[in-house]
């Protein structure tokens, strides 16, 4: 289960930045306007995730190249639809990131 944690998940500082940015960029998109801007802040968005996904969350290049890809894709999409599929990506990786640490038990 862990394994395709962290194959389909993405690191969480990734997954809220790219929900909040998307979320912003969607009332100037609602016009029609905001579309290019959405476009490059997409575009920008890109080699932060990709990186992220590398050195945070430890996914080999190919990987994390992939997700950065296709989360930049999904930010350019002008509607705020994409966050929900972002949102649940970003609750697998923080789920393989609990399940990759072992916690010391509890103590008093």
């Amino acid at each position: 289960m862990n394994k395709f944690l962290q194959a389909v998940g993405l690191d969480p500082l990734v997954a809220f930045a790219v929900i909040a940015i998307d979320f912003m960029l969607f009332a100037p998109d609602a016009t029609g306007v905001g579309w290019v801007v959405s476009c490059i802040v997409a575009a920008l968005l890109v080699m932060p995730c990709i990186l992220l996904q590398r050195f945070s969350f430890g996914d080999n290049w190919k990987v994390a190249i992939a997700k950065g890809i296709i989360v930049g894709i999904l930010t350019a999409i002008p509607t705020p639809l994409p966050a929900i599929a972002t949102s649940i990506v970003g609750v697998a990786g923080l789920l393989s990131q609990i399940n990759r640490k072992q916690l010391p038990p509890f103590e008093k």
